[in-house]
């Protein structure tokens, strides 16, 4: 019996030491293949350049740097040489040919500007940090030095730029939406403002075809407009251009109105004076900053009086003291407004009111308008 048991024990034993020698390669190879990149020839291998775009940093620490902040440099130096390898890809030449012409009529100095704008925000993306990217860091404790690999599948940053035109297409047009509305309101600056904002977002809209363009050719393929997108852009590029030019070109103007119904403050007046004086086709642009103006325009106006009428009619009245300052020549233009009547049935005071100061408010445009133009 014992000789039995000390047989089935040995037998235990050789069946766990192959267990042991069967799974300890396995740990091996789990713990070795961590750091695999580490070997140019293996890194080209895993990553070959027709499916990734890659950047390998190897940094040695310097006399009091940690290992955390050896890491951090290494991270950025691979991080650039990634953004390096793409950078090619994206021809900043190419680009700013796409973006030189335009079908619209504009100034050829807002043009040069903003292509300006759009070629120096393509710099800057180029060497951001690459979308999707990933980062794989060793610290090698005997030689004290840090080794980085960023890299990216190229189909990934493909799909994340296609996705991302549509994205940021909607949200162009939907700023020049946002500018024309401000526009017709005689909210001209606010306008002019949206629109600019707009340009470092269109730039990246162009980069991004750039960049599809190119991948699909080192494919040999051709990126279609479903994905470019081309035709769309190339519209609201047009629409940008020449929204910016016409802003621009109209005239700035600062409004500062004081009115008054029974001594109390209202806005009759600075609610429909900027609006109006855009429909009747001043071309200006409405400032928030007086050193920005061309000319000046101050209104003082109140509630001078209601008289009650036959047959439950009401008339209110409303004057206004007004002047326009020309930044240019320094005169002050002092335009003579009469007095505005506004009548309601019922006795509806507020009515009539209301009716006073928008007759006041259509004379107040009628006079000021051929001050600012000539």
């Amino acid at each position: 019996m014992k000789e039995l048991i000390d047989q089935l024990l040995r037998g235990r034993f050789i069946i766990f030491a192959i267990i042991a020698l069967m799974l300890f390669p396995c740990v091996a190879t789990a713990q070795g293949t961590e750091q695999m990149w580490l070997d140019e020839n293996i890194r080209n291998m895993r990553f070959p350049q027709e499916t990734y775009y890659s950047g390998y940093a190897e940094v040695t620490a310097t006399s009091g740097e940690g290992r955390e902040q050896a890491l951090n440099r290494a991270r950025q130096v691979a991080m650039g040489n990634l953004s390096m390898r793409v950078r090619p890809i994206v021809s900043v030449e190419r680009f700013s040919e796409t973006v030189s012409t335009t079908e619209q009529t504009t100034s050829r100095d807002v043009q040069e500007r903003i292509n300006s704008r759009f070629t120096s925000t393509i710099n800057i993306i180029s060497q951001a940090e690459v979308p999707g990217s990933k980062m794989e860091v060793h610290f090698d404790d005997a030689t004290r030095t840090a080794h980085a690999f960023a890299y990216v599948r190229i189909t990934d940053l493909a799909n994340y730029y296609q996705s991302q035109i549509s994205l940021w297409l909607n949200e162009v047009e939907g700023t020049l939406n946002t500018a024309s509305q401000l526009a017709e309101r005689g909210r001209k600056k606010q306008a002019l403002d949206e629109s600019e904002n707009v340009v470092e977002l269109f730039a990246k809209v162009l980069y991004a075809q750039n960049l599809l363009t190119a991948v699909f050719s080192a494919m040999g393929e051709r990126a279609s407009d479903q994905i470019l997108q081309q035709n769309r852009s190339q519209r609201l590029r047009n629409i940008l251009i020449q929204t910016i030019a016409d802003l621009e070109n109209s005239i700035y103007i600062y409004v500062e109105i004081i009115e008054t119904v029974d001594g109390e403050p209202v806005k009759f007046i600075t609610d429909r004076l900027p609006g109006i004086l855009t429909e009747k086709g001043c071309n200006c642009n409405f400032t928030e900053w007086e050193h920005e103006a061309d000319f000046i325009i101050r209104v003082n106006a109140r509630l001078t009086r209601c008289n009650n009428a036959q047959n439950e009619t009401i008339f209110c009245y409303a004057n206004a003291t007004v002047s326009v300052f020309d930044a240019y020549t320094q005169r002050i233009l002092r335009p003579n407004i009469s007095e505005a009547k506004g009548g309601w049935t019922r006795n509806n005071r507020e009515r009539a009111i209301d009716e006073a100061f928008r007759e006041l408010t259509n004379e107040i445009a009628e006079k000021v308008i051929p001050m600012i133009k000539n």
